[in-house]
């Protein structure tokens, strides 16, 4: 096998690790169907359709992002340290600025959309 592959097999098994594991990797991850749903669905345009994707790409990036820290963190700090929790926070900061930023991007893509599905 070679060093490509494997490189793809190793980062498949982090995802798979997270949807196992991760709470809100799960969470995320229903919320992506969700979007992909509506996104077949709905006759949403290119760039829309774009939008969606790359939302979905970068939310889903961070929330791996956050739990490497997460993991990486406890390993070298095992016992409580202020400065740990200071970039734990940090990094689950940036999955929430992401996560409303993705929330506003859902409303602006699909509400239109749904408002004349319905009305």
């Amino acid at each position: 096998m070679t060093k490509f592959v494997k490189s793809f097999r190793h980062a498949l098994d982090g995802i798979r690790h997270a949807a196992k594991t991760e709470r809100n990797f799960r969470i995320e991850l229903v919320s992506t169907f969700i979007a992909l749903a509506l996104s077949f669905l709905l006759p949403l345009s290119g760039t829309e359709l774009a939008i969606v994707f790359l939302t979905i790409g970068v939310i889903l990036s961070l929330e791996l992002l956050n739990t490497a820290f997460e993991h990486l963190m406890d390993m070298l700090s095992p016992q409580f340290h202020a400065k740990v929790k200071i970039i734990k926070d940090l990094a689950a900061g940036a999955v929430l600025l992401g996560s409303v930023s993705a929330a506003i991007v859902g409303v602006l893509v699909f509400l239109p959309h749904l408002i004349e599905f319905f009305f």
